[in-house]
């Protein structure tokens, strides 16, 4: 029975600890809407008596607009207090507090305005400092990045790692969840002749669309109208006319060709142009040159130069009676064996293969039959295959236009991965040195930074329409083989824009001037998100597959970092004077309780009551606060204004245009404003409680 007893004291005690504090929290409550409500009034009372009254007297509005407005803003007036100014029946109403507060005040003015000069000046001295400390922040961060450059990403690979940057990459970056652009750059080593005199200097492969959402603005000139990822080239009149077709359809022949496959895979042959027919059997790769002939079949990838139709439905497929190998085990010393994985059949088989990782000849064209004749090795010649096949055949990528973004700096010299001796050290290592020509549809324009203009020797004024020699050096790392490097012949390109960046020499082509020498991986790669909230989840994503990844918001954070413990140190310095105003309002306070002591007493002999008293002193101090607040933050706007103007008249001087280094976020200005509330309160405290103490008799006897 006991125990039972025990059990329901127990949940009664319990019970009772969740009613108390429920009153506890439902007093909490009561207490900050109450102050909350006080404060409102308080603010609403001022702009009302003092800012809009005194506005409408002026007469600066005609006598019937003012009556209107008057009018329309008494009744807002009027409803506001009816709703904010609830006192229980017999108690004197928060207006008539405030009145009389107000009234106490201007009886002292002399005193209160020093009080309240006092708090401007401790509130000033916070505002103005911190001010400082974002205003310096954001011009630093201004002049490091631009806005939209916080929601990109520099993607490239990892040292030592196994990923590339290719075609593929830029798809599937693509496809991850908010991606809105996926943007490739080729960085390469240029060599520059102008009037007899050579220079080497980095050279970067972009479309237009990155130039322009890169915020690069020519001082002379234009950027270049370019987005191609690859360069169309079809010397052949029988190729010219195929590719005018408007809607070829699947089977249609195209040409009798040559072709060799290419690298290392064995190539598949199916039982018809669809990328999903039957396989038969494999073609051996780095073999002697077969013949077929070229037909329109399925499309197969739109990332992998397939030659699609114009709708893109389409791609080009290579039909013959082939000599397939079979892919089982097998012994190694058995003639018809390979690699002890493909057995060879003996009887040719009719099959169909796509043109990926091949090279195609058609007949009529005797530069490549002679590079695809059996009496050379594939081996020695990859290099001329790779650039001969690319004059030849178009490498249309699909809807694969970017649209990147990235600053002129970070491009020239930020990124570690594309400097200038980055490249010539890579440069260096190649062993075979293979000469190529420009394919003669390319756009040849090139937009150039100031720093080359100087080593040309020429002006920004002059340099619209001047016309170099360059040559381009792609080393084996971008064309997938490491022993070997391509430089293209000398090409006449012109100057169509000037960037105004005068530390590293630089000029960009377009993309698929350097895509056309037979470059199939990237320098890097820019991601751009839809939102700068969602780049730190694509960079993760990203860096999950293997790839290094460097944004401009690292920069930001790190400089935000710096800055807040700069402003943190502001703010106690400001602190410190917020802190001797905070003792001279307490001190004045105390010293206006001490002179009215039997005004204090006549008020409780005639019934006010102490919680009044209280919140009379209360009202007093609050409405110090809010002055000293508002006064406080114009004066440190104004401060930090002012040093902005005298910095400013030195700098556009000097030809540095404007500058502003002060900065007041509106979340600042809401921590101001309550800040000053809550040291009007803390400071009136003391004197108000002191108010409650009084007797009413002692205080009529006080002298």
């Amino acid at each position: 029975m006991s125990k039972v007893t025990s059990f329901f004291k127990a949940i009664f005690e319990a019970i009772r600890q969740i009613l108390k504090i429920k009153r506890n929290l439902k007093s909490v409550f009561k207490l900050i809407f109450s102050v909350f409500s006080f404060h409102l009034l308080l603010i609403v009372y001022i702009i009302n008596e003092i800012v809009f009254a005194s506005v409408l007297k002026m007469r600066i509005l005609p006598r019937p607009i003012s009556a209107a407005i008057m009018r329309l803003f008494s009744k807002v007036y009027d409803l506001t207090v009816r709703v904010l100014d609830k006192n229980d029946e017999g108690t004197i109403s928060r207006v008539d507090l405030i009145q009389l507060a107000i009234k106490n005040m201007r009886a002292k003015m002399t005193r209160s305005i020093i009080t309240v000069s006092g708090m401007a000046i401790g509130i000033g001295a916070i505002v103005f400092l911190v001010s400082l400390g974002y205003g310096i922040e954001k011009l630093v961060t201004s002049k490091v990045a631009r806005l939209d450059e916080m929601s990109q990403a520099d993607i490239s690979p990892q040292t030592g790692g196994k990923v590339v940057i290719n075609d593929d990459t830029i798809s599937k970056f693509k496809d991850i969840s908010h991606v809105k652009l996926s943007l490739p750059q080729i960085a390469i080593v240029g060599r520059v002749n102008y009037n007899n005199s050579v220079s080497d200097m980095a050279v970067y492969g972009v479309t237009s669309d990155y130039l322009k959402q890169s915020a690069i603005k020519p001082t002379k000139g234009v950027i270049f109208d370019n987005n191609e990822m690859s360069v169309k080239v079809s010397n052949n009149i029988q190729q010219e006319k195929v590719a005018n077709l408007e809607h070829p359809a699947i089977g249609e022949k195209i040409a009798k060709v040559t072709f060799v496959i290419e690298g290392k895979d064995w190539k598949r042959v199916r039982k018809s142009a669809e990328a999903d027919a039957a396989i038969i059997g494999y073609l051996k790769p780095n073999n002697d040159p077969l013949e077929g002939e070229e037909i329109w079949g399925d499309k197969y990838s739109a990332t992998k130069p397939s030659q699609l139709s114009a709708d893109t439905s389409l791609g080009k497929w290579i039909t013959g009676p082939f000599t397939v190998w079979e892919k089982k085990k097998c012994v190694e010393s058995d003639p018809l064996c390979s690699g002890g994985e493909y057995v060879r059949k003996l009887d040719p088989q009719i099959g169909y293969v796509s043109q990926i990782n091949t090279l195609v000849s058609h007949q009529s064209d005797p530069s490549i039959a002679s590079i695809l004749s059996p009496n050379g090795s594939p081996e020695e010649n990859d290099l001329q295959i790779i650039a001969q096949a690319q004059r030849q055949q178009s490498t249309v990528l699909g809807d694969q236009t970017a649209t990147p973004s990235g600053g002129i700096a970070k491009v020239a010299s930020d990124s570690a991965d594309i400097t200038l001796e980055s490249i010539a050290s890579a440069s260096a290592t190649a062993q075979k040195i293979t000469k190529v020509d420009l394919p003669n549809s390319a756009t040849r324009q090139a937009v150039v930074n100031a720093a080359m203009l100087r080593i040309l020797g020429l002006t920004e004024a002059d340099a619209i329409g001047k016309k170099f020699n360059a040559s381009f050096i792609i080393v084996g790392s971008l064309l997938d083989k490491q022993d070997t490097q391509v430089e293209s012949n000398p090409a006449e390109y012109s100057i169509i824009g000037v960037v105004p960046d005068d530390k590293t020499p630089y000029f960009y082509v377009p993309f698929a001037d350097l895509r056309s020498l037979g470059i199939t991986t990237f320098s890097q790669i820019k991601v751009v998100a839809e939102s700068q909230s969602e780049l730190g989840q694509i960079r993760k994503k990203i860096e999950g597959l293997g790839y290094s990844t460097h944004s401009v918001s690292d920069t930001v954070a790190q400089i935000s970092s710096i800055f807040g413990t700069v402003r943190l140190l502001l703010a106690l310095l400001g602190m410190v004077a917020l802190s001797i105003a905070s003792l001279g309002m307490f001190n004045t306070l105390t010293v206006s309780l001490l002179e009215r002591t039997r005004e204090v007493g006549l008020m409780k002999a005639m019934g006010m009551k102490s919680s009044e008293v209280r919140e009379l002193f209360l009202t007093e101090s609050m409405i110090m606060g809010i002055f000293g607040g508002l006064f406080g933050l114009l004066t440190g706007y104004l401060m930090g204004k002012g040093v902005g103007l005298i910095l400013s008249i030195f700098s556009i001087s000097k030809g540095a245009g404007f500058i502003d280094i002060s900065y007041i976020p509106g979340f600042f200005i809401t921590i101001i404003v309550v800040l000053s509330l809550v040291v009007g309160i803390v400071t009136g405290l003391y004197p108000a409680r002191r108010a409650t103490k009084i007797s009413a008799l002692n205080a009529l006897r006080y002298e």
